[in-house]
């Protein structure tokens, strides 16, 4: 009888182990695709803003203006991943975005030029997730363009 008991205690602690060690491994994977999602999402927001900052300066070639362009988000993204956006200049004609995850588990960048004639100044703002409308203001004085996010 002892050694039944031994080993209905083996049996029953190896059926244990191999439930705990699957589940755990099905976090895991889940907590990677979250991640994936994430970075996807805040890839195409990214670029998004790229693209629209570009085609700004295609269509308005005249010399004074400014432009302000809202883009209303899914509200899904922001509830599930919390992020924040942020845009600067290495250069005078080099912008550069930034996306960050609230826990910095996710960080992409995106860099990109205008070209020669324009001079970049970009003023310090940032954009949170938890808002639903990303505003981007382009202000354009000759060949001076000032880009505010927020």
């Amino acid at each position: 009888m002892p050694s039944q008991y031994i080993t209905y205690m083996i049996i029953f602690t190896l059926g244990l182990s191999m439930v705990i060690i699957t589940n755990n491994m099905f976090q895991t994977i889940s907590d990677q695709f979250r991640l994936n999602v994430a970075e996807i999402e805040l890839t195409q927001i990214l670029e998004l803003i790229q693209m629209q900052i570009q085609q700004t300066m295609l269509f308005y070639s005249d010399s004074n203006q400014t432009i302000e362009q809202q883009f209303e988000l899914p509200p899904q993204i922001g509830q599930r991943y919390k992020y924040s956006i942020e845009i600067t200049n290495s250069t005078r004609n080099q912008i550069i975005l930034y996306g960050v995850s609230s826990n910095n588990d996710i960080y992409k960048s995106v860099s990109f030029s205008l070209g020669e004639k324009y001079i970049i100044r970009i003023t310090d703002s940032s954009f949170e997730s938890t808002n639903l409308i990303l505003k981007l203001l382009i202000e354009k004085n000759v060949n001076e363009i000032t880009i505010t996010i927020s």
